[in-house]
């Protein structure tokens, strides 16, 4: 058994996920409405659930054995969705890869284009919507999979990246009158479109994210500035990526140099 949506081409995927969206933006978030276990989920996750599975007895399926449950189950495959880090997801994904016959697959959307409005909290008044900076690219990816770290390479273990636009709802803070918007809160997170869809399955897939010049050896640094990962997000990159077998450490002398294999 597998995702419906897998059927689809990209463009009847997009036009799914729109549909979605706005059927998940225009509902409240109350428990039945997008199935059991959405009671207080945030919109972008609940609609990213119901794109992967609209049939919702499939989701906040149980893991034998334990107290964790999978976002989405269809027979032997586990989905889980993830808008945030992924290291709270370690505990659940052991389990499953280590005492389960189960494939598991973490989807997490990847915002790549964004907007924002703000909410004065004192009388519910909303501003226009501006496009802003703070968008995220799939090579961050790498950083994020670090916590993950021992958990790679698996063959039953994947990771797919849906490409957003969102808008984002923030709460003005009144307490500072001379600019609300320091030490604002984010209200809600509304997905508007998709634009992207991969999955990283097996360690191959992952060539597709290393910079084309990148040269035959190379220093952490060399990768920093061709990737625009900084500071510990580019050794953690670097670590995943020769954990899938994708790099060599070719020194351990500083600074550690490594190569594509």
């Amino acid at each position: 058994m597998s995702l419906l949506i897998d059927e689809l081409d990209f463009d009847a995927r997009r036009a799914r996920f729109c549909r979605i969206a706005e059927e998940t933006a225009i509902g409240a978030r109350t428990q039945g409405e997008f199935g059991f276990g959405t009671l207080q989920e945030k919109r972008l996750h609940a609609t990213v659930k119901k794109f992967l599975c609209e049939n919702t007895d499939c989701h906040e399926a149980g893991i034998e054995g334990t107290r964790y449950l999978a976002d989405i189950r269809l027979g032997n495959e586990i989905y889980e969705v993830q808008t945030g880090g992924f290291a709270p997801l370690k505990p659940k994904l052991k389990h499953i890869l280590e005492n389960t016959s189960c494939t598991v697959t973490v989807v997490h959307p990847l915002v790549v284009q964004r907007s924002i409005s703000w909410i004065d909290p004192r009388d519910g008044a909303i501003s226009p919507a501006r496009r802003t900076s703070g968008i995220e690219r799939p090579i961050d990816l790498l950083a994020e999979l670090y916590p993950l770290l021992g958990l790679l390479p698996n063959e039953r273990f994947a990771f797919r990246l849906l490409s957003v636009s969102v808008c984002d709802f923030r709460l003005l803070n009144p307490k500072n009158r001379r600019d609300p918007k320091r030490r604002s809160s984010r209200y809600e997170r509304i997905p508007i479109d998709l634009l992207g869809d991969v999955t990283f399955s097996s360690p191959a897939d992952f060539y597709d994210l290393l910079p084309g010049d990148l040269p035959n050896e190379f220093t952490v640094s060399t990768f920093s500035k061709l990737t625009g990962l900084r500071g510990i997000s580019a050794y953690s990159a670097v670590r995943v990526l020769a954990k899938l077998g994708v790099l060599r450490q070719t020194s351990t002398k500083r600074p550690m140099t490594f190569a594509v294999v």
